[in-house]
């Protein structure tokens, strides 16, 4: 049930027992293949975080992700450092103790009153039209295909959801302007159009992250969308279902296209979570770059790749690094990709034959 505190909701609230008092926890729920990205989740909880202190100091937050790996939740807690309450991450299920928290959480000498409970209005979505709604919501526009891949539903589904979405007024499908970098240039209009979320299916897609009303969450839009409706963005926003094609014994959970991941200073063009060959992994996408000269992309690949080993030597979690082009870059890029860590692959699979890679070999590179 959905508590209140001020300006601020919760999911849930609870107060847990410990040796010397009770805590005065409320509880945030995070759906990790709800179309948003972990890392997008700390802001939005820090701003809620600051508010809830000064209403309440005895308070703390326990973040419940439901995940089927380990990376999701670690990326969570990662991103809440420095947090103005003390927080807690676990996995739904798992019940934490007093020294899970961040720092020490205020205790009370006995139960305290609940906080308000908010009626909860009944969804006037399904749980499908609902991952419509996320994963629209993320990328502003794009078409039914796009967003089949990053809600991890068939295309035939996802047009008749769509559809349903469109009849309740949630989402349009339309031509609109296109998203300029520079705003001085003369407004041009999408040549095709797109699917949209309307206003009110925005406001759904938020409160089912648990945006409170009024409170922003502009960072969970993805990155460069000036892109939108050219390949390169449709092979990035495609890339669950290319791994899904390529290795269908793999286990992609889910992926999300030009997401922006802290402490790195590269964008990956996608990057799917998943598991292959019984090893959780995370597959990092970068696409293209047959506009540039040959010694360039071997120093660009250099770059991209260095900034996707931290994000491995930092997670622990065993990384394929992909890249999507034409065969002349790939012998371009292969110079880039020497001493690759045992826990990290590299795969060169052609722009030309979507669903297409090569088997992932541990410490090497493999190419079509």
């Amino acid at each position: 049930m959905t508590v209140r505190i001020c300006d601020m909701t919760f999911s849930d609230w609870v107060s847990l027992p410990f040796q010397s008092g009770w805590s005065d926890t409320f509880i945030f729920r995070i759906d990790a293949q709800a179309c948003i990205p972990p890392f997008e989740f700390g802001p939005l909880l820090k701003r809620m975080a600051a508010h809830t202190r000064s209403k309440r100091s005895s308070a703390s937050i326990w973040v419940q992700v439901d995940a089927p790996g380990e990376w999701y939740a670690a990326e969570v807690r990662q991103s809440l450092k420095g947090s103005a309450l003390p927080f807690v991450v676990t996995r739904v299920g798992i019940t934490p103790n007093f020294l899970d928290f961040s720092f020490r959480p205020p205790l009370l000498y006995s139960q305290s009153q609940p906080p308000p409970v908010v009626d909860d209005k009944p969804q006037s979505v399904s749980r499908e039209e609902l991952r419509c709604l996320q994963a629209l919501s993320r990328m502003v526009k794009g078409s039914e295909q796009e967003v089949a891949s990053l809600a991890g539903l068939p295309v035939d589904i996802t047009v008749d959801l769509l559809e349903s979405l469109k009849a309740k007024k949630l989402a349009v499908y339309k031509i609109s302007p296109k998203i300029k970098r520079d705003k001085s240039k003369p407004e041009q209009m999408d040549i095709f159009p797109l699917w949209h979320p309307e206003s009110r299916g925005l406001s759904i897609a938020l409160r089912s992250w648990g945006v409170p009303i009024g409170l922003d969450f502009k960072n969970r839009t993805e990155e460069n969308l000036q892109q939108i409706g050219t390949l390169h963005r449709y092979i990035s926003r495609n890339w669950s279902e290319w791994l899904k094609s390529a290795w269908p014994h793999a286990e992609i959970w889910t992926g999300w296209s030009e997401v922006r991941i802290p402490g790195i200073f590269v964008i990956p063009d996608a990057l799917a979570w998943g598991k292959i060959q019984g090893y959780e992994t995370l597959f990092w996408l970068e696409v293209g770059d047959e506009h540039k000269r040959r010694d360039k992309i071997t120093e660009i690949t250099t770059r991209r790749l260095d900034q996707a080993w931290k994000l491995y030597e930092r997670t622990g979690v065993r990384l394929v690094y992909t890249q999507i082009s034409t065969n002349w870059v790939h012998e371009a890029a292969k110079w880039a990709c020497v001493n690759l860590p045992k826990d990290v692959a590299v795969v060169m699979g052609n722009q030309r034959r979507f669903g297409k890679l090569p088997i992932v070999e541990w410490g090497e590179t493999s190419k079509c």
